[in-house]
């Protein structure tokens, strides 16, 4: 009957997925469980049973000029760094890098990694130029590792390029830095979404350690 199901799908959520938001939960019932309901229907009965607190509705009256979207796969990357208690209490916190093509929208490639530097940068890319060919240009913001501190070397040389700048020249891979997190928005609501269903994976399949979780990533999270 229907009130067994529903008293069923209520057992399933607060055991698994009581801190899901209902499109998500939604989505692992039907995978995990063989269970469809409409999101609507989920939401309804999540808030019911206190798992899920509507949100109101934003009035945004900020006025922001959106940049256009290249047109093609590959023309431009947006590229990032979020540092974030990804494993929550299972391990300690770390960086995701992260790209996503601007053209498209989608995540190209994911990396879990000790920190935001040099070398894990230049890992990255060099994974990413092996299976994915190049790009024409990387879109990333001013972090010390991508754009030096014109305050630090404004004496010494202006026009001075970091170890990262001075790669992606010589591979003829146009540099761009953003000057506002807003500018590279893409990359920035990747990184939302990743806090909120990547964090809730990464639970739901016991991963606690960083080589793990970026074999999931490559062989079953991004695919």
């Amino acid at each position: 009957s229907l009130k067994k199901t529903i008293a069923k799908i209520e057992r399933i959520v607060r055991k698994h997925y009581p801190d899901f938001k209902p499109t998500f939960a939604g989505e692992k019932l039907k995978e995990e469980h063989n269970i469809v309901i409409s999101k609507e229907k989920l939401r309804g009965l999540m808030t019911d049973w206190g798992l899920w607190k509507p949100r109101p509705r934003r009035i945004n009256k900020e006025y922001r000029s959106w940049r256009a979207r290249r047109e093609r796969y590959g023309e431009l990357e947006q590229f990032d760094g979020s540092y974030h208690n990804w494993f929550e209490n299972r391990a300690p916190l770390c960086c995701l890098l992260a790209s996503i093509d601007d053209a498209t929208g989608r995540p190209t490639k994911l990396q879990f990694t000790d920190w935001e530097g040099v070398k894990p940068a230049f890992i990255f890319w060099k994974e990413y130029l092996e299976s994915r060919g190049k790009p024409v240009a990387i879109y990333l913001d001013r972090h010390s590792t991508y754009k030096q501190n014109p305050k630090k070397n404004v004496l010494d040389n202006p026009d001075a390029l970091t170890q990262f700048e001075r790669a992606m020249k010589e591979l003829d891979i146009s540099v761009i830095h953003a000057y506002s997190p807003q500018a590279k928005g893409r990359v920035e609501r990747l990184f939302g979404t990743l806090q909120d269903r990547l964090v809730k994976e990464l639970r739901l399949q016991g991963i606690n350690a960083i080589s793990e979780a970026n074999r999931f990533l490559e062989e079953v999270y991004l695919p």
